[in-house]
Protein backbone atom coordinates (compact mmCIF):
# COMPACT_ATOMS: atom_id res chain seq x y z
CA UNK A 1 0.00 0.00 0.00
CA UNK A 2 1.05 3.87 -0.74
CA UNK A 3 1.46 5.82 2.43
CA UNK A 4 -0.06 9.33 0.92
CA UNK A 5 0.94 10.90 3.45
CA UNK A 6 4.94 10.22 3.01
CA UNK A 7 3.93 10.79 -1.03
CA UNK A 8 2.78 14.55 0.01
CA UNK A 9 5.82 15.24 1.96
CA UNK A 10 8.22 14.09 -0.63
CA UNK A 11 6.13 16.00 -3.58
CA UNK A 12 5.44 18.76 -1.84
CA UNK A 13 9.24 19.25 -1.35
CA UNK A 14 9.80 19.46 -5.14
CA UNK A 15 6.64 20.36 -6.48
CA UNK A 16 5.82 16.97 -7.90
CA UNK A 17 1.85 16.84 -9.32
CA UNK A 18 0.02 13.54 -7.94
CA UNK A 19 -3.15 11.40 -8.41
CA UNK A 20 -2.94 8.94 -6.25
CA UNK A 21 -5.61 5.70 -7.16
CA UNK A 22 -6.19 3.86 -3.89
CA UNK A 23 -8.03 0.98 -5.69
CA UNK A 24 -5.14 0.29 -8.36
CA UNK A 25 -2.16 1.15 -6.07
CA UNK A 26 -1.39 3.82 -8.64
CA UNK A 27 0.09 6.81 -8.73
CA UNK A 28 0.79 9.27 -11.73
CA UNK A 29 3.60 12.06 -11.06
CA UNK A 30 3.97 15.22 -13.64
CA UNK A 31 7.31 16.84 -12.42
CA UNK A 32 6.84 19.58 -15.34
CA UNK A 33 9.72 17.93 -17.05
CA UNK A 34 8.43 14.67 -17.35
CA UNK A 35 5.24 11.86 -16.56
CA UNK A 36 5.90 8.91 -14.45
CA UNK A 37 3.49 6.71 -13.24
CA UNK A 38 3.97 4.39 -9.89
CA UNK A 39 2.68 0.96 -9.55
CA UNK A 40 3.18 -0.79 -6.28
CA UNK A 41 2.60 -4.74 -6.35
CA UNK A 42 2.66 -6.50 -2.96
CA UNK A 43 4.73 -9.30 -2.42
CA UNK A 44 7.73 -8.42 -4.35
CA UNK A 45 11.01 -7.42 -2.49
CA UNK A 46 10.99 -4.76 -4.86
CA UNK A 47 7.16 -3.65 -4.90
CA UNK A 48 7.69 -0.21 -6.60
CA UNK A 49 7.50 -0.47 -10.29
CA UNK A 50 8.44 3.18 -11.53
CA UNK A 51 7.11 3.82 -15.23
CA UNK A 52 8.56 6.92 -16.88
CA UNK A 53 7.20 8.86 -20.09
CA UNK A 54 8.99 11.35 -21.88
CA UNK A 55 7.49 14.57 -23.10
CA UNK A 56 9.87 14.56 -25.31
CA UNK A 57 10.93 12.04 -28.05
CA UNK A 58 8.93 8.77 -27.85
CA UNK A 59 5.88 10.10 -26.72
CA UNK A 60 3.61 6.99 -26.93
CA UNK A 61 3.54 5.47 -23.85
CA UNK A 62 5.08 4.86 -20.53
CA UNK A 63 8.32 2.10 -19.99
CA UNK A 64 9.91 0.54 -16.53
CA UNK A 65 12.66 2.83 -15.42
CA UNK A 66 12.84 0.12 -12.54
CA UNK A 67 11.67 -1.54 -9.43
CA UNK A 68 12.21 0.36 -5.87
CA UNK A 69 12.36 -0.76 -2.49
CA UNK A 70 10.15 1.81 -0.92
CA UNK A 71 8.29 4.92 -2.13
CA UNK A 72 11.53 7.05 -0.96
CA UNK A 73 14.07 5.56 -3.15
CA UNK A 74 11.31 5.53 -6.41
CA UNK A 75 10.89 9.47 -5.13
CA UNK A 76 14.41 9.89 -5.17
CA UNK A 77 14.37 8.28 -8.78
CA UNK A 78 12.22 10.70 -10.00
CA UNK A 79 14.61 13.77 -8.73
CA UNK A 80 17.30 12.46 -9.73
CA UNK A 81 16.48 10.87 -13.21
CA UNK A 82 17.93 14.41 -14.99
CA UNK A 83 18.97 15.73 -12.12
CA UNK A 84 17.28 18.94 -12.38
CA UNK A 85 15.06 18.96 -9.54
CA UNK A 86 17.42 17.99 -7.10
CA UNK A 87 19.81 21.25 -8.72
CA UNK A 88 16.39 23.50 -7.86
CA UNK A 89 15.24 21.88 -5.00
CA UNK A 90 18.34 20.47 -2.89
CA UNK A 91 18.99 16.57 -2.30
CA UNK A 92 16.74 14.52 -0.30
CA UNK A 93 19.78 13.43 1.84
CA UNK A 94 22.26 10.59 1.10
CA UNK A 95 20.45 8.88 -1.61
CA UNK A 96 20.87 4.99 -1.96
CA UNK A 97 21.61 6.41 -5.58
CA UNK A 98 25.43 7.07 -4.02
CA UNK A 99 26.03 3.54 -3.30
CA UNK A 100 26.75 0.51 -5.20
CA UNK A 101 24.38 -0.23 -7.19
CA UNK A 102 24.64 2.77 -9.14
CA UNK A 103 27.58 0.27 -10.58
CA UNK A 104 25.12 -2.98 -10.88
CA UNK A 105 22.57 -1.87 -13.11
CA UNK A 106 21.00 -4.02 -15.33
CA UNK A 107 22.79 -3.37 -18.67
CA UNK A 108 20.39 -6.00 -20.77
CA UNK A 109 17.38 -4.34 -19.62
CA UNK A 110 14.26 -5.44 -17.49
CA UNK A 111 12.80 -8.65 -18.28
CA UNK A 112 10.25 -8.00 -15.83
CA UNK A 113 7.25 -6.10 -16.03
CA UNK A 114 4.61 -4.66 -13.96
CA UNK A 115 1.31 -5.17 -15.84
CA UNK A 116 0.13 -2.62 -18.84
CA UNK A 117 2.32 -0.14 -19.35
Amino acid sequence: MINEQQLKLLCDKYKIKYQLFHSTNIVLLDTGLDLWQIKFIENKSKPFCLLHKNRFGHLNKFHIHGWRRNLFQTIDSICTHKKVLVDIYGSLGNTYKNNKYKNSKNKGGNKYNCGNT
